[in-house]
């Protein structure tokens, strides 16, 4: 608990250097970061360079962080900007280390056990490889780490500077990843104010009041202009895939014929706009900017998934997931259940094709391939491929459920208390992840578990701590 009372600065300059000294070793075995900007998740790059300001306003598809993070690249870095993003994405690793680090030590760990179980979070291979390649997952991780620690100092110390630094990484998640939206963020100002004492519970509220008004300009921006009031069209997709996109296709077309279901529930929802084109008189509309009204991203030569075609999309898609979910709830849950081993399998091999040529992790598995085949192999080959030993996983999070309500009945021990507020915001933290994911999304699981990874890992340690220190006994008994 020491930890939380104010860590040392060396021992935080110690580790930014060792940190700092592995990727350099890294870049010298020859591991670079892939900066690809053809996701689904991204505008044009010809339009984020030249056209940075407009081309966030007018993207609705997905939160707009990413596509801001990449327009800054290409202007400051232009033909280097892949180097700009390495350097920035070393910066969030630094983030994440030293978050985990500050996590660690408040919750119980010996300064120098918590150095070296850093360290090993950040060279395990899905913390290197996202570390190196241009999607959300590090930055988010990185984010959510934080926001733990400083959750976790608001409780120690009171400080409304660290409830403002919390909730304005929380609001900086919701503008990076849409699953983090607005009603997460104000479950965290919920826990925040309950794990507080009464006299500060004020405090906790004051403190989330401009984060939450930065995440919700998003919101309203994207109700005025898009009539969607949430950080993404594209929300409804995701769904699709666990709902009627696991029809056959014969009686997917039968209810599209009698009408039960939109004209669009049989067609891929990765498919681009122009797959919609004999549903619309045309694909252009001059309500819209150009970025809307393009079929695709010419710079990139893919798809253009913020075409306004997306917009008229939502609610069928909706409507379509809904009825689905009206008449075949069973198979539902069977899709779920099935989704898990996935979701808990190896998150360096989460794309489809990632062992084809071009895929994303490519460069890296070829520079690491040896190291991430021996760690996947360890963690996820026993005792039952791919979920591997987190198949362990539920007694850990039990244990550090009941170890932070016994620390949670010292109600006037204020570091017993940020203990068990780290500890509860830990496990929110994987439940969410954890739960969304399974329910919401499909396909690429093992990626969504990333942001929750710190969380598992600080979890798993607290319980190592404390059945060290009690035995069979919990923290507090």
């Amino acid at each position: 608990m020491s930890g939380l009372s104010g860590t040392p600065w060396r021992e935080h300059a110690r580790l930014s250097l060792l940190f700092l000294a592995s990727r350099l070793v890294l870049h010298a075995l020859g591991l670079r970061h892939n900066l690809e900007l053809v996701w689904m998740f991204m505008g044009d790059p010809a339009d984020l360079e030249h056209r940075l300001l407009q081309s966030l306003y007018y993207f609705h598809a997905y939160p707009p962080g990413m596509n801001l993070l990449a327009g800054l690249f290409l202007k400051l870095g232009g033909a280097h900007a892949a180097s700009v993003a390495l350097v920035t994405f070393w910066g969030f690793g630094l983030v994440l280390a030293n978050s985990f680090y500050f996590a660690a030590r408040g919750l119980g760990i010996a300064p120098r056990v918590a150095l070296l179980f850093t360290l090993g979070f950040c060279l395990v291979p899905q913390v290197i490889y996202f570390e190196h390649l241009f999607i959300y997952e590090c930055p988010v991780a990185a984010l959510l780490c934080l926001a733990a620690a400083l959750f976790a100092k608001g409780l120690r110390d009171a400080s409304p500077r660290a409830w403002l630094g919390c909730f304005l990484a929380c609001a900086a998640i919701g503008w990076i990843r849409s699953t983090f939206h607005l009603v997460w963020f104000l479950a965290m100002v919920g826990l925040g104010v309950w794990l507080s004492a009464p006299a500060e519970r004020r405090r906790v509220v004051k403190a989330a009041l401009a984060p939450a008004a930065f995440l919700l300009c998003l919101y309203l921006k994207n109700g005025l202009v898009f009539g969607v009031f949430g950080t993404s069209s594209a929300a409804v997709a995701n769904l699709n895939l666990v709902t009627i996109r696991r029809l056959p296709a014969e009686i997917c077309e039968r209810w599209v014929a009698e009408r039960k279901v939109s004209p669009y529930a049989c067609i891929n929802v990765f498919a681009g706009p122009a797959r919609y084109l004999s549903f619309f008189p045309s694909s252009t509309d001059p309500r819209w900017p150009e970025q809307l009204n393009r079929l695709d991203r010419p710079t990139v030569h893919a798809a253009n998934f913020n075409h306004w075609f997306y917009l008229k999309l939502r609610e069928p898609r909706r409507d379509d997931s809904l009825y689905y979910l009206r008449h075949e709830p069973l198979a539902y849950v069977g899709t779920v259940l099935e989704g898990l081993p996935a979701l808990f399998g190896p998150s360096t091999t989460w794309h489809p094709g990632d062992r084809d040529h071009g895929a994303p992790h490519e460069q890296h598995r070829r520079v690491l391939g040896a190291y991430e085949g021996a760690y996947n192999g360890l963690v996820h080959g026993f005792p039952w491929a791919p979920v591997g030993l987190y198949l362990l996983l539920p007694i850990p999070l039990v244990l550090a459920f009941r170890g932070a309500r016994a620390l949670g009945r010292k109600p006037d021990d204020r570091a017993s208390r940020a203990t068990a507020g780290l500890v509860y915001f830990c496990l929110f933290q994987i439940a969410f992840v954890i739960g969304t994911s399974s329910a919401f999304s499909a396909i690429e699981s093992a990626r969504y578990r990333y942001a929750a990874e710190p969380m598992i890992w600080l979890v798993v340690a607290f319980s190592v701590v404390a059945f060290r220190r009690h035995g069979t006994a919990l923290p507090g008994r």
